[in-house]
């Protein structure tokens, strides 16, 4: 099982490849985002999309990652991983929201999720990695996630 984190960019151009894997698309869009130009390739056999704000907390109307959406996300994967040799996750710029929603993938499914707090590419959101663990129950305490995001320092 491969997960590849994007931007909406690449995921865009990415949609268009017709030799890809077969492959779950998880679509991360800000609260006032507009909709992503995905090619509906018949590879991509699913795709579930979610709206939230790369934030730690509410200001205006910017929208939180939520516990309907943790849920939502969870069992979205859980549900088709195994019919998939691929999950590619995107948010606009696939460093933050992305990245912690991969976390999540790579613990729902028994993967190593070190690889994306150790690269320079990406900076998981913490909200985002401490309520997808608490919701989704992936089972790190307070310390682990804190460990986690001490790789990147």
């Amino acid at each position: 099982m491969e997960i590849k984190i994007m931007s909406q960019k690449e995921a865009e151009e990415w949609s268009y490849n017709q030799w890809m894997e077969v492959t779950l698309l998880v679509s991360i869009l800000g609260t006032h985002a507009p909709t992503p130009n995905f090619y509906r390739n018949p590879r991509i056999i699913d795709m579930i999309s979610v709206s939230f704000d790369d934030i730690h907390e509410v200001h205006g109307d910017q929208t939180l990652l939520s516990e309907e959406d943790c849920l939502r996300i969870g069992e979205f994967i859980l549900n088709h991983f195994d019919q998939v040799e691929t999950i590619v996750i995107h948010c606009s710029t696939g460093e933050s929201r992305s990245a912690a929603i991969a976390f999540a993938v790579c613990r729902l499914l028994g993967l190593d999720d070190r690889w994306i707090f150790e690269s320079p590419k990406y900076s998981p959101n913490t909200y985002c990695v401490k309520k997808l663990n608490r919701v989704l129950e992936l089972g790190l305490s307070e310390e682990e996630i804190v460990s986690r995001f001490e790789y990147n320092k």
